[in-house]
């Protein structure tokens, strides 16, 4: 899917969990990258895998903070868990959705945020 300004709030509010390839037409190691995303996708349905062309999205890509492409972000419950600029191999990738589907954000966020007691 392609994100934009006007379905981002819609998807990372609704799904758990979110890969977004950031990429630019331009970039040449397209070739090998996104259809190593692709094939995750079809293999990972519990996933969101979306893309923002940042050519197309360049307000977008800024206010989250993407200044190359590509850029891999993951988002797990609202909370942007990895931003990994420049491609992965399919192996990594997969190896890389395991350990975002076995994080346990709820209690990464009560470690990280202090709290009263």
């Amino acid at each position: 899917m392609e994100m934009n300004w006007n379905n981002i709030e819609s998807t990372l509010g609704s799904n758990e969990t979110v890969f977004i390839d950031c990429w630019n037409p331009e970039e040449p190691n397209l070739k090998e990258w996104q259809p190593a995303f692709d094939k995750a996708a079809v293999a990972n349905k519990d996933v969101v895998f979306a893309r923002i062309n940042t050519i197309e999205e360049p307000e977008l890509a800024e206010a989250l903070g993407i200044a190359k492409t590509p850029t891999l972000m993951v988002v797990k419950k609202r909370m942007d868990i990895l931003q990994k600029i420049g491609p992965l191999g399919e192996e990594t990738l997969l190896d890389l959705i395991q350990v975002v589907r076995d994080l346990d954000v709820d209690e990464l966020a009560l470690r990280t945020c202090p709290h009263d007691e």
